[in-house]
């Protein structure tokens, strides 16, 4: 009886709290806001809360999901949801700022905590939605937390696209790399909720008919030049070198049999290597892929670099034209804060946000439509 009365006193109190914060708004009102930020499939499960004027955490609604909400900042203007677990980091932030501590004291008191055990450190790869409701900055905005990594490491790009956000046609980037504050901006265009604008007209790529233009098409624009370019000979699965390049990306231009044309981190071109190779013996698409796990098993090809990107144009609107892909082996929803639930019709119509697919396998990994480019479907 005891247990059961307490539960009704946080019940109330809570309640009560809840009701301060919103002021005007209703409870239901501003849970429906909070959430806007992410995929619809997790909306109805995510937890709505905030923050008291001592930093307390307020429970406006308990979810089921792995993902939690605030509601909007009247201050900032930004909506904001993240992966439950990393809950532990934002309330003693909450309490901190609260304290009237710097934001350097934050940072110090944050480090020390993880140091200690008493936080979690900020799951890599793990994945923050926002939301801001007016032109003059990004509206709707995903970010993958990559603390301390280098693009170099991953193969990203570190040159702004905030202006092209703007104009409703951004593509990823990285900003603060080699801090722990390092992760990639992931301008979500052509939705409701997005910077109106996005490319008037479309590329049309079979006109390109020089294979190392047209190879690093799928790239950003400030990694064109620099990207390595090779083919592979399909009757012997040779490397050709057509252009050697002098950053962390290399190419392929368009294959006649898929369609597709690829880029990724030059980590993986032993890979490559040997994937060509048992192509051009006749290997099946199994016995392939059980030989380049006994590979990387073995050590004679690198793993997938953890949260690197690879990137993926294709000429037609069956698939997805312009596909960015962020490489988690192994990983699940989860642990990330992410959404299963396939975008591909959106995509299609240019409009689809990123998912995750295979969690928790070793080629896991989150699909990111870059929607609104001159590329774009």
């Amino acid at each position: 009886m005891r247990r059961e009365l307490k539960s009704v006193a946080v019940v109330v109190v809570t309640g009560l709290l809840a009701t301060t914060l919103v002021g005007a708004q209703s409870v239901e009102e501003l849970i429906k806001q909070a959430v806007l930020p992410l995929p619809e499939d997790l909306r109805a499960g995510a937890s709505v809360f905030d923050y008291n004027d001592t930093g307390e955490r307020v429970v406006l609604r308990q979810g089921s999901n792995h993902v939690e909400c605030r509601p909007r900042n009247a201050e900032t203007g930004f909506t904001r949801c993240f992966p439950v677990s990393d809950a532990s980091r934002r309330d003693l932030q909450a309490k901190l700022l609260a304290q009237g501590k710097s934001s350097e004291e934050v940072a110090v008191a944050l480090a020390a905590a993880e140091s200690a055990g008493t936080v979690e450190p900020t799951p890599f790869g793990s994945l923050r939605y926002r939301l801001y409701d007016k032109d003059d900055r990004i509206q709707l905005l995903w970010v993958v937390a990559l603390p301390n990594a280098m693009s170099e490491d991953l193969g990203m790009s570190t040159a702004s696209e905030r202006d092209s956000s703007l104009a409703g046609q951004g593509r990823p980037w990285m900003m603060r790399e080699g801090t722990p504050q390092a992760h990639l901006m992931i301008p979500i265009n052509g939705t409701e909720l997005s910077n109106p604008g996005g490319a008037t007209t479309r590329m049309d790529t079979s006109l390109i008919t020089d294979p190392v233009k047209q190879a690093v098409l799928p790239l950003p624009e400030a990694m064109r030049a620099d990207a390595t370019v090779v083919s592979y000979d399909p009757n012997s699965g040779a490397r050709r070198v057509l252009r050697q390049g002098s950053n962390m990306l290399e190419c392929q231009p368009r294959n006649p049999d898929t369609g597709f044309t690829r880029c990724y981190h030059k980590s993986q071109a032993a890979e490559q290597d040997l994937r060509a190779k048992l192509q051009a013996e006749g290997a099946s698409d199994e016995d392939t892929r059980a030989a380049l796990a006994a590979a990387r098993e073995a050590g004679t090809i690198e793993p997938t670099p953890f949260g690197s990107l690879a990137y993926r144009l294709y000429e037609n609107d069956d698939r997805l034209r312009l596909l960015w892909v962020l490489r988690l082996p192994n990983a699940t929803s989860e642990e990330l804060g992410m959404s299963t639930v396939s975008q591909r019709d959106p995509s299609l119509a240019g409009e689809g946000r990123p998912w995750m697919m295979r969690e928790g396998t070793p080629q896991a990994h989150l699909m990111i439509p870059i929607n609104a480019t001159e590329l774009s479907n």
